[in-house]
């Protein structure tokens, strides 16, 4: 691009232009007049010695001027640290700092670096160096600071904010790394810490058979106690966020006890003396039961060791009963295959299940129930 003459260049300009049509009508009248060789002349027929005179000094201004006007080609290298711009003027200008103003060059007095003087005379050809300065933004502990720099190290901007690294920090530049424009130094504080944590160590329940129980009952010989660990870690703390820990110590505090239950295998024989009941079922079929999972029969009562399941058609629901060699029970459930003269007893253990496996005995009605499920009471 080339600008135009303003200003005092312009004024001169036209003030030589005046004087040269001035110029070019005295030769007119010379010329229409006649030439007229003589020492002297008159203001209206100059001779010809002042004509050639003029002449000269004319031709010298007219190339001055033309020198003085003719556009220069410049080039302008700008680097931002990241890469480095060459643009190409066409100017007029006359010194550095006119061209930098005529064409809006990006130029920052007394933070910018250029290679010339402001005042240095324009050249055709010539080649200005500027070196830019531009900003880094360091983020560290959730807050975020700009250094205005022309080049600097990642060291040499922490030193000039102020902020110092703890020997565990990390940081994504090298110390003596040259930072760019629009480089983000990104600091994460570290801290390393001892955390003590008690721990709960859960017991595990195991079975006994003992043969001087009742078939299908179960009782606790000895509670569980869930054991305690005191644990020392140390943990890595970045930013204030835990990432990692490491056990370093492990101590027992309180130890665990297993817990006992005694489950029983024995059948027993005949009837208590002396026992008391209201009607007598003989050669009862009786089949041993269990679940997995607690539930609740359809008396209410839940299904454990002392009920069983019924024919409500022969046993009302909630009747005590007493069953030869599985002891006393509750009539609390019922089933699509129990029938007439059938009972299922229920177990504690699966294992006992095994023992009673389905056999036939007498069934001792002791007390009738109201025969009332648990949702219509």
């Amino acid at each position: 691009m080339i600008d135009k003459p303003h200003g005092k260049f312009e004024c001169f300009l036209e003030a030589v232009l005046q004087y040269l049509a001035e110029m070019c009508n005295d030769v007119k009248e010379v010329v229409e007049a006649g030439y007229e060789p003589v020492a002297k002349h008159t203001k209206k027929h100059p001779t010809l010695t002042r004509i050639v005179t003029t002449a000269a000094c004319v031709s010298v201004c007219v190339l001055l001027i033309a020198g003085y006007a003719a556009p220069r080609t410049v080039y302008v290298k700008t680097d931002d640290s990241r890469a480095i711009l060459t643009s190409r003027f066409e100017t007029t200008s006359k010194r550095v700092d006119s061209l930098l103003e005529n064409h809006d060059i990006d130029y920052e007095p007394g933070v910018d670096i250029i290679d010339v003087e402001m005042y240095d005379s324009i050249y055709d050809g010539m080649t200005i160096n500027i070196t830019k300065a531009f900003d880094v933004k360091v983020q560290v502990e959730g807050n975020e600071y700009t250094y205005h720099t022309l080049s600097a190290t990642a060291g040499e901007v922490l030193d000039a904010l102020d902020i110092s690294l703890g020997n565990d920090d990390l940081i994504n530049f090298e110390m003596d790394d040259i930072v760019k424009k629009d480089d983000v130094i990104v600091i994460n504080r570290v801290t390393v810490d001892f955390v003590v944590e008690e721990e709960k160590t859960d017991y595990k329940v195991k079975y006994v058979a003992d043969n001087s129980m009742p078939i299908g009952s179960t009782k606790v010989e000895q509670k569980g106690q869930k054991g305690l660990v005191q644990k020392t870690y140390l943990a890595v703390y970045v930013d204030g966020e835990e990432i990692s820990r490491t056990l370093t110590e492990s101590e027992t505090v309180q130890k665990k006890k297993d817990k006992i239950i005694h489950y029983g295998t024995k059948i027993l024989e005949g009837v208590p003396a002396g026992l008391k009941y209201k009607e007598k079922f003989t050669k009862v079929r009786a089949v041993s039961y269990y679940y997995s999972t607690q539930r609740r029969g359809v008396y209410g009562m839940e299904c454990a060791y002392g009920t069983c399941a019924v024919d409500r058609k022969l046993i009302p629901l909630g009747s005590l009963l007493y069953i030869e060699g599985y002891g006393y029970a509750v009539a609390n459930d019922v089933g699509t295959a129990i029938k007439g003269k059938t009972v299922d007893l229920y177990m504690e253990r699966l294992g006992q299940c095994g023992i009673w496996g389905a056999r036939w005995t007498n069934v001792y009605v002791i007390e009738y129930g109201d025969d009332t499920a648990f949702w219509e009471r």
